[in-house]
């Protein structure tokens, strides 16, 4: 025998008697390894504390290399051996032998550093470290702490379930014979083997979710297997349980099957006992209740009652919305339902629609969504049904062009009446503050205007005029003036294009100054004018009674005489031209081509300064014109005028104010007259107020109006500001309201208008498909869709069937006891109800098919007969009958089956034998796990 062996048969005998049986040969290494790692460790820690590394008070370098290599080279063998006997696999000892090898190289790298490299000179003190610290890392955290962490098994941990290939088949449920052979041996004798026959005798009929649970399930059943006394089933039989205080029964069949059970629980025993007798009594003979085309269905849940229509195979088709307090009342809701659904009309509203409704008398209409829910009552009541239909119609065919405003909002409005535009500035209180002055064909130029005066109104000055003013104005030439009264009536101009305000200015007082003092020169048709010029020259010109020149001189001339004699030769030629002689500033009355007179002042020099700014019907109207500037000019102010100014001004006594271009063109003005100028000024601040940078929104049929206080709503109003229709939903945001608003702008055009006349038959449509709710008028509930239909389509072929099956519908009515068939999620069952329609008992095996369902209820009857009547207290073994052959059963006292013969006998006596060897041989069985 080799050293090796010999040395290994003496790890596993000192094993066996200092430790126990080992399971296996790498069990007895892990812990010969893991002793001798604690011993070299020891070893090394003890040559420490002995003092021997400091002795004399210098460091000893042979001690302190030999107390610190035992003392590294223990740990990581000691750590190997607690792998080895840890259950895991090959792969996690390669690992942790990689590991080790890692910490080794470090002990053996600090022999060589230690002590000139260590702490000093090349100093690999933090390599030599980190290499043992990893070594030490992948021992532990690989093989060991990987599943503590993670709390499963991982790849380096041994799954049990990879080891029941290894175990025997009869153990593992995979053959029920098998040979078993048991390697053992005696006190002080040698090893040995003995062959043992297995025979699999019975199975677990529950399983459990740990091993803990299976060994404690084991350990009930060894013990009940004594208790259990002996219960053979040859006929069926209604067996009675008592579990938690609470009473049941099941209906089983010769071959232990259950066929039904209870359709309740019962608080006491007499309470399952008179289920038993009612369902044994009445159940032989209870009728199968059949429907022809559709019937009515009442049934109870607790103390309420319900209904619902079923058709012929059962199929609900509808169901109330609410539980009724007594049987009488759900009548009632049936009588209602009949006598409603014939004549309702199906609502089948895509999106929106308006319904037709009376109202005291007067008709409205409202607008309802797909959900049936209120969005909007008409803002007014209508005498006649068709008014009320023609003003949802209009309503319908223009919000969907609505405008989208908010109230507390100043805002620019323009809207069109009788084919003419407006304008209005409301402000936040909804107050009109102010409008155009002038309709117009199309929305455009008010739009322009009114944007104009939200950009202007901030810095635009407020000013009167007392009887006339001067104002100097920028235009596309330079800068010119224009003499205008309180009316805004423009009396004089002179478009000259100055390059400055001060050069209008300058001519201003010009015609201030010459204006009162000038000579009216008139004259019938032509007329010839002396003139001096800037540099004291004379010179003469030809002027028609319109004012054109038609001939001058040519030349200047040093004295007036000299002028006078060039201008005699031409006079020759013209003899009815008067003379005039121009020595200061003047006034002319001139006719026009028009055959209109205007008049116009030039000075000394023959120079145009000033012109009527229109002309007139005849020489005395423009006489007059003249004459009002002369009048007002003296005391009249010089304006700067760059951009738009609120002006005021008085009219019959009353304060008024408008709002005046840069063009003189009036673009607003206030709705009202105040009482002295300081009201009419402190409105012009509340109309800048509202108008400083206010959106222009136009109304091209409606307006909506969004309003926020605790909660937002909406209204509609028509261009006038009447009411037109107000929302009746209350949003917790702004977005909330406008979806709705979304939706009805977006489907008007298609939207339906309705009335309902008695009862309808509303579709809703939800995530899980399509439904339908017969309301009334007043929103009254009264049945709805026993389930959603997956399409439109189908739910609509549902309600055609409804109205036509409902009115000839006929009230389910039987006995005592009746059997109704019904579908669950398993599929078709039995169940017997008794004359309170209470569920007596039901079916326990589902069935594909309706007809299938109805086939076992004779076989029932039979069964129920002839059942005889049990009651278990304690743990049972019953004898059945099954697949041609005989089985035995083991339940507690509450029927609950814990285990079952595996093997099916061809006689009773068979059967019941092998469960007597059960009954003597397991309590006393050994438990093993395979694994």
């Amino acid at each position: 025998m080799s050293h090796a062996n010999v040395l290994q048969g003496r790890l596993y005998r000192l094993y066996e008697r200092y430790v126990g049986e080992p399971d296996s040969q790498k069990d007895v290494y892990g812990y010969w390894l893991f002793v001798t790692g604690y011993l070299v460790s020891f070893a090394g820690v003890g040559i420490f504390l002995t003092g021997l590394p400091n002795a004399g008070g210098s460091v000893n370098v042979f001690y302190w290399r030999m107390s610190v290599t035992l003392a590294a080279l223990g740990l990581p063998l000691a750590m190997l051996g607690i792998v080895l006997l840890l259950p895991v696999r090959w792969r996690a000892v390669q690992v942790t032998l990689g590991g080790a090898g890692l910490s080794v190289l470090g002990v053996l790298a600090f022999q060589f550093a230690y002590p000139q490299h260590w702490r000093s000179g090349a100093n690999y003190t933090s390599e030599i470290v980190a290499l043992y610290t990893v070594g030490i890392a992948v021992i532990a955290g690989v093989a060991v702490l990987v599943p503590v962490v993670t709390g499963k098994q991982g790849m380096f941990v041994e799954d049990e379930l990879l080891n029941l290939a290894d175990q025997p088949p009869v153990l593992i449920g995979d053959s029920t014979t098998g040979t078993l052979f048991s390697v053992f041996r005696k006190t002080d004798k040698d090893w040995t083997w003995r062959a043992i026959q297995q025979d699999a005798v019975a199975d677990s009929t529950r399983t459990t979710e740990s091993r803990a649970t299976a060994r404690e399930s084991v350990e009930e059943v060894r013990e009940l297997v004594g208790k259990a006394g002996m219960l053979e089933i040859t006929t069926a039989a209604f067996r009675l349980y008592e579990d938690d205080g609470q009473w049941r029964w099941v209906l089983m069949q010769e071959d232990g099957g259950v066929v039904a059970e209870s359709g309740t629980v019962y608080s006491a025993r007499d309470g399952v006992e008179d289920s038993v007798s009612f369902t044994k009594d009445t159940g032989p003979s209870a009728p199968i209740i059949d429907i022809d085309g559709a019937a009515i269905d009442y049934y109870r849940e607790g103390d309420e009652w319900h209904w619902r229509v079923i058709d012929e195979n059962r199929q609900s088709l509808a169901g109330d919305v609410a539980a009724h307090p007594d049987k009488e009342s759900a009548t009632a809701a049936v009588e209602d339902l009949q006598s409603l659904v014939p004549d309702a009309r199906v609502l089948a509203l895509d999106d929106v629609g308006a319904e037709l409704y009376e109202d005291d008398d007067q008709w409205r209409w409202r607008v309802v969504d797909s959900g049936d829910r209120e969005l909007a009552t008409s803002g007014t009541t209508f005498s006649e049904r068709r008014l009320a239909e023609a003003s949802a119609d209009g309503f319908f065919e223009d919000i969907g062009d609505a405008t989208v405003v908010e109230k507390g909002r100043a805002g620019f409005e323009v809207f069109s009446e009788a084919n003419r535009w407006d304008w209005r500035l409301v402000d936040s209180t909804e107050e009109i503050v102010a409008r155009n002055t002038e309709s117009a064909d199309s929305s455009g130029a008010l739009v322009h205007r009114a944007s104009n005066i939200a950009n202007t109104a901030a810095t635009a000055d407020v000013v009167s005029i007392e009887a006339g003013d001067y104002e100097i104005y920028p235009g596309e030439t330079g800068w010119h003036w224009r003499f205008v009264t309180a009316d805004r009536t423009i009396v004089a101009d002179r478009e000259g294009g100055y390059e400055t305000p001060d050069e209008a200015r300058e001519i201003i007082q010009a015609v201030r100054s010459q204006a009162s003092e000038a000579d009216l020169l008139e004259f019938e048709s032509s007329a010839f004018q002396q003139y001096k010029t800037d540099d004291d020259q004379w010179r003469w010109r030809l002027i028609d009674e319109g004012g054109a020149v038609l001939a001058d001189s040519g030349q200047s001339y040093e004295s007036k005489a000299g002028a006078g004699q060039a201008m005699q030769t031409l006079k020759e030629k013209a003899p009815d031209a008067e003379i005039l002689e121009i020595e200061t500033a003047a006034f002319e009355l001139v006719r026009t081509d028009d055959d209109q007179w205007r008049w116009r002042l030039i000075d000394e020099g023959g120079n145009l300064i000033a012109e009527g700014a229109s002309t007139h019907p005849s020489r005395q109207a423009a006489r007059q014109a003249m004459d009002l500037l002369v009048d007002l000019s003296p005391d009249a102010d010089v304006r700067e005028m760059a951009d738009p100014v609120f002006q005021l001004y008085t009219d019959d006594g009353e304060w008024a104010w408008r709002y005046v271009t840069v063009e003189n063109e009036t673009i607003a003005d206030g709705t009202e007259t105040r009482g002295t100028r300081d009201d009419a000024a402190a409105h012009v601040e509340e109309v800048r107020t509202a108008a400083v940078n206010a959106p222009v929104n136009v109304l091209e049929t409606y307006a909506i109006e969004l309003a926020a206080t605790d909660s937002w709503s909406w209204r509609v109003f028509d261009p006038s500001r009447a009411v037109v229709a107000t929302g009746t939903r209350q949003y917790s945001d702004r977005d909330g309201a406008l979806r709705d608003i979304d939706t009805l702008r977006a489907n008007a055009d298609s939207a339906p208008i309705f009335e309902i006349d008695g009862a309808a038959i509303r579709l809703t449509h939800h995530n899980d498909g399509f439904g339908w709710v017969l309301i009334d008028r007043e929103r009254n509930s009264y049945a709805r869709s026993p389930a959603q239909y997956d399409t439109r389509a189908a739910v609509l072929d549902a309600i055609e069937r409804l109205k036509e099956l409902v009115p000839d519908a006929h009230t389910i009515d039987f006995g005592d006891a009746g059997f109704e068939l019904f579908e669950d999620d398993d599929g078709w069952r039995w169940r017997l109800l008794d004359q309170n329609e209470q569920i007596v008992a039901t079916g326990a095996t589902p069935f594909e098919t309706q007809a299938e369902a109805k086939d076992r209820i004779e076989t029932v009857r039979d069964f129920v007969a002839t059942a005889s009547v049990l009651e278990i207290d304690d743990p049972t073994f019953e004898l059945n009958y099954q697949n041609d052959g005989w089985i035995w059963r083991l339940v507690d006292g509450n029927g609950n089956s814990l285990a079952q013969s595996i093997e099916v006998y061809p006689t009773r006596q068979e059967a019941r034998a092998a469960m007597q060897t059960l009954k003597d041989q397991a309590p006393d069985g050994h438990v093993t796990v395979a694994q």
